[in-house]
């Protein structure tokens, strides 16, 4: 694994600061939505195209305003199209951020998993030697250990 000795060193306050952040960010965009299922399945896509066909339309609408009866409020179109494009934007960087920490978490995981197996097998050669607790950790971490089982080979 490239990422052996992986090591940060987030403190408590550190931890804080990250969660403080995030929670000012929940709170600086109050207007997001929460769409319901039925809401989703019902709603227009056009997938990738979407910011083209937008942009397009707000454009052709700019250059013949003449084709819009008086009560299309284009100042209003056209601000909820910069919106759909910054909230994009915006799910772009948020999704590459999860990615990485997704990532990160993955690899703090693996490089814990092999230190805490480490640990269980010295906890395991001290017990033989009747170390002052080692039976007792032996005991307690086999429970809640993953267990690694041979997998059956399926015939086909």
């Amino acid at each position: 694994m490239p990422y052996a000795n992986l090591s940060i060193g987030i403190d408590d306050n550190l931890r804080q600061t990250l969660l403080n952040f995030l929670s000012d960010m929940e709170l600086n965009m109050s207007f997001l939505v929460q769409l319901t299922p039925v809401e989703k399945k019902k709603y227009l896509r056009l997938g990738t195209k979407s910011s083209a066909f937008l942009s397009r339309a707000v454009e052709l609408a700019k250059q013949n305003p003449h084709i819009l009866p008086t009560y299309f409020n284009q100042t209003e179109f056209e601000k909820d199209v910069r919106d759909f494009e910054t909230m994009s934007d915006l799910l772009v960087q948020i999704n590459k951020m999860q990615q990485a920490i997704k990532d990160t978490t993955i690899a703090f995981e693996q490089e814990s998993i092999r230190s805490a197996l480490d640990f269980y097998k010295h906890c395991q050669s001290a017990a033989i030697q009747n170390v002052l607790g080692a039976q007792e950790a032996v005991k307690e971490l086999s429970v809640i250990m993953p267990k690694k089982g041979k997998a059956k080979k399926r015939r086909l």
